[in-house]
């Protein structure tokens, strides 16, 4: 830990305990059963505006924290709050987020899980191969969505080994119609999960 990253935890946890959270370490935040409202706001505003609260490069010390702010917030008190902003905040190609802290914000997104109104910003993360596997859990987050336009957002992204499992599950959730000739191929894979979706799709597509 460098004296930067020292200052910004002792800083971080002293606002958090302060918002009513319970936490002696950084990681502690991440692994709370529950959390007050305002402490999943404070943990939100120090997600979405890491960079200037924690100044510098991305030290082990602020990926750490950045993961365990990510998780912090992946809890159903997070809906309708400004969780999710933060969380569709780590797909910024500007941001220096590693992979599994991407991964473990599209995880929150699918689990709080985000409002269909987030679908627009939601939809381009999950239609942006350069995140590769990293937006496997906002693909899947289409299927929860409802969104009149989330089946063809992931139909595009069966040809992406990465997501397809995913975009699978996705357009099963949806009971999507009209995808038959797209979904076929996937009735042989190797993989059960993807067979399983599958014929599950070419029913509903057929009933």
């Amino acid at each position: 830990m460098t004296p930067t990253d020292d200052a910004a935890a002792t800083r971080l946890l002293d606002e958090y305990r302060r918002a009513g959270g319970n936490a002696d370490t950084i990681a502690d935040i991440g692994s709370q059963r529950s959390s007050a409202p305002a402490a999943i706001v404070l943990v939100a505003e120090w997600l979405a505006e890491l960079e200037d609260r924690w100044p510098g490069p991305e030290t082990e010390g602020r990926e750490l924290a950045r993961l365990s702010l990510v998780n912090g917030l992946n809890r159903k008190e997070s809906r309708k709050t400004a969780a999710i902003p933060a969380l569709i905040s780590q797909f910024d190609h500007a941001k220096t987020t590693s992979s599994r802290v991407r991964w473990a914000a599209g995880n929150a997104l699918y689990s709080i899980p985000a409002g269909k109104e987030y679908f627009e910003q939601l939809a381009v993360i999950a239609a942006d191969r350069t995140f590769g596997a990293d937006r496997q859990m906002v693909v899947d987050w289409l299927g929860k969505s409802r969104h009149p336009d989330a089946a063809a957002v992931a139909v595009a992204q069966l040809d992406d080994d990465t997501v397809a499992g995913h975009a699978l599950d996705a357009l099963s959730k949806l009971r999507a119609q009209g995808v038959s000739k797209q979904v076929e191929p996937f009735l042989t894979s190797k993989f059960p999960w993807y067979r399983r979706n599958a014929e599950r799709i070419i029913r509903y597509d057929e009933s």
